[in-house]
């Protein structure tokens, strides 16, 4: 009994004590912290994958947008159909290259003048059309090897031996003519009243009389005039002999001029469809495409230039007379007056052989393009080809382009 009490106090004491509750344990906790952790770390790297995964796909998208190709209409390069699609020579080319290369491609239709400038700028990656190599196009953007060769003509409203005359007998009435006839005439008659009043009372009688008599001496006046001298009158005194040779002289002059101006008139109309050096430029009221180069040549070497936004126009009005010729390349000029004489009624103009200078055309590419080689190396293969030679042969048909 005596060994049960303390144990039975130790028991009280024990059921006495405060109740310390059982520590949490710190394992459970930290593990979970941790997976959250490892979650959080699993997702950034796993869109830092995706992203990664997505360059790839992002850059081929890239590669895979089609160039920006400016592109003006001027046949036979290029033409634009109704349902918005285009054809011709240059639409041909950038075909075959795209077949080549696998590189896409969309047309911007834009003025002449504004395809380079948007070259230049990066707003087009390249330019399509008649666009001739210059040195200062070239120091903007890059130019691949010409594809075709041909060279800058002048169209001129073709005038038949009939309109020809016409155009004669129009200056011969034109006023300058008209007055130099009156000025020859008023010339006869004073030089007939001064000869009939030195002969009129002379013993011959070639020059009596009153109307008679001036009307002998206007007979004579004419013929001496003329080199004629029938000799049928003549005067008999010293003043009417100095009247007549004073006449003589004076008449060849008056006679001389008077040949000269006929016959620049029949050359100036013998010369309206003929071209024969740059010389003849000079004197004719030119059109040119607007920003081509054909206008900027007209320009400097002092022709009168009219600039429009289409061949087609330019032709309007070398037809109805508000200019006097079409410069440009012989294929456009070839093209479109074909399209003219087509008409009903037709219009025929005239082209002749002479060249201003030769054109090169090539394609304008933005500096620095990563495709320049790719584009430049595909053209070059598809000008050498049988597509390409038929391509030619359809647009430019009996021109002389040479490619």
């Amino acid at each position: 009994m005596g060994d049960r009490k303390p144990r039975e106090d130790c028991v009280a004491l024990h059921c006495q004590l405060p109740r310390i509750p059982h520590p949490a344990r710190p394992m459970t906790c930290g593990r979970g912290t941790r997976i959250r952790q490892v979650g959080r770390h699993l997702r950034r790297a796993f869109l830092v994958l995706l992203l990664l995964g997505a360059l790839p796909l992002l850059r081929s998208a890239e590669k895979e947008a089609p160039l920006r190709v400016g592109i003006h209409e001027k046949p036979p390069y290029a033409l634009k159909n109704p349902d918005g699609t285009w054809t011709g020579l240059a639409p041909g080319l950038w075909q075959g290259i795209s077949d080549a290369t696998g590189l896409k491609f969309e047309f911007i239709e834009l003025p002449n003048e504004d395809l380079i400038p948007q070259v230049a700028d990066g707003k087009l990656d390249a330019a399509a059309g008649e666009i001739e190599v210059s040195a200062e196009a070239e120091k903007i953007v890059d130019f691949t090897q010409p594809f075709l060769t041909s060279s800058l003509c002048i169209a001129l409203a073709k005038t038949h031996w009939e309109s020809a005359w016409k155009n004669v007998i129009k200056d011969f009435f034109n006023w300058s003519i008209a007055g130099y006839l009156l000025f020859i005439f008023t010339a006869m008659l004073a030089i007939s009243f001064l000869l009939w009043l030195a002969e009129r009372h002379h013993g011959t009688k070639h020059f009596h009389g009153g109307l008679s008599g001036i009307g002998s001496a206007l007979w004579f006046s004419a013929v001496t005039m003329t080199t004629v001298g029938y000799g049928d009158k003549t005067p008999a005194t010293i003043t009417g002999r100095i009247i007549a040779v004073f006449w003589m002289l004076f008449g060849v002059i008056l006679v001389s001029a008077f040949t000269a101006t006929i016959t620049s008139s029949i050359s100036m109309a013998r010369r309206a469809n003929s071209i024969e050096s740059a010389s003849d430029f000079q004197h004719l009221s030119c059109g040119a495409l607007r920003g081509s180069l054909s206008a900027d040549i007209l320009t400097r070497i002092g022709v009168t230039t009219h600039e429009y936004e289409s061949i087609s126009e330019a032709f309007e009005d070398l037809h109805a007379g508000k200019i006097e010729g079409v410069v440009a390349d012989r294929n456009t000029l070839s093209f479109v007056s074909k399209e003219f004489a087509h008409r009903k009624p037709p219009i025929h103009f005239n082209i002749p052989s002479f060249r201003l200078r030769e054109a090169y055309l090539a394609i304008p590419i933005r500096e620095g393009h990563k495709d320049y080689k790719k584009i430049n190396e595909a053209m070059l293969h598809f000008i050498n080809s049988d597509e390409w030679l038929e391509l030619v042969q359809k647009w430019t048909a009996n021109t002389g382009s040479r490619f």
